[in-house]
């Protein structure tokens, strides 16, 4: 019988495959009091299996949770290959990426780490979501605009060249969620932000 296999490991989790299941476990950590960190891991895990649950019951493209159990949890592996690897050849990718997140938004989920690095599409052109780790229910604005602004960063350091083109396409998906116009208003608050302290940190260097 096939044994689980380690192929990916990150901060907070290591993932196994065996099969069509993906496992994910979340790691011990020595700097915390080890009731403590038991019961976190506990309950992101759960979090993240019951955002899984709710997205997959609505029709968006995530991986299926088989089961949960205590710091982790079996879901459905997802074919294919990362958007990062493809969407400079591809921009136009970038408006079935705003569809998607404009659905996840109006479910009132941000994924709290939308990249590239985060999708996967498959050889039918289908792209699915992964990782919510840092997932959570959320209605504010600010939140949502955050996971743009994410989103933004990662076409900006990876996708440079794209970076237009595959931004104007998600506006494009975005723009089917009742609330995107109030999102991306709130997005240029948070992008003014962020260039105010790199200035106030450049300024004092």
């Amino acid at each position: 019988m096939d044994s689980w296999k380690e192929f990916s490991r990150g901060a907070e989790a290591v993932l196994f495959v065996k099969g069509e299941d993906v496992k994910k476990v979340r790691q011990k950590k020595s700097y915390r009091i080890p009731e403590i960190d038991t019961e976190l891991r506990k309950k992101r895990t759960r979090a993240e299996a019951r955002i899984l649950e709710r997205l997959g019951q609505i029709g968006i493209p995530v991986p299926g949770v088989r089961f949960v159990a205590s710091e982790e949890f079996v879901m459905d592996h997802v074919p294919g290959v990362q958007v990062k690897d493809v969407l400079d050849k591809d921009p136009l990718l970038g408006k079935k990426i705003g569809l998607i997140v404009g659905k996840m938004h109006g479910a009132d989920v941000a994924h709290g780490d939308l990249t590239t690095s985060n999708m996967i599409i498959d050889d039918k052109g289908k792209i699915s979501l992964i990782d919510f780790g840092l997932g959570f229910h959320t209605k504010r604005l600010e939140d949502k605009a955050v996971d743009i602004h994410l989103f933004l960063q990662a076409l900006e350091s990876r996708h440079y060249l794209v970076k237009e083109k595959a931004y104007a396409a998600f506006v494009e998906g975005y723009s089917s969620y009742a609330d995107a116009k109030a999102v991306l208003k709130r997005l240029d608050a948070v992008e003014k932000r962020g260039r105010y302290k790199m200035k106030k940190v450049n300024d004092e260097a």
